[in-house]
């Protein structure tokens, strides 16, 4: 038996975020780390400590600071948690993520037209 993906939430203390972590905990197939505040501290550091696959971060504001901020440092330091960006504002999810596909050519052919698909 696979354990469950973890899915660490970090939102803002509003309906938002609150509508994302009912979302969360409805789905059976992952296992839901938080919420945390986004506005709390030693963010990063719990992150990792934390060790979950994947991290939402959740605002209202597209161009928080602090979330980039926040979505930079734990890339950084963390190549292998994928991090997702909501934003209600732009009713957007940006996707970051360091992952590595295999070096052949039909490989890299495939992730540029999964990306020019999504635009």
């Amino acid at each position: 038996m696979t354990s469950k993906p973890r899915i660490l939430l970090i939102s803002s203390p509003h309906l938002f975020g609150e509508s994302l972590e009912m979302l969360l905990r409805a789905e059976k197939e992952v296992e839901l780390i938080g919420p945390w505040d986004l506005e709390g501290l030693n963010l990063c550091e719990r992150a990792i400590e934390e060790r979950p696959s994947v991290i939402v971060i959740a605002d209202e504001n597209a161009r928080n600071e602090y979330a980039a901020q926040l979505t930079k440092s734990i890339m950084e330091r963390c190549l292998e948690i994928s991090v997702i960006y909501a934003a209600l504002n732009e009713n957007i999810f940006r996707l970051f993520s360091t992952r590595t596909l295999p070096a052949r050519g039909e490989d890299l052919l495939e992730a540029i037209h999964a990306c020019a698909r999504s635009t």
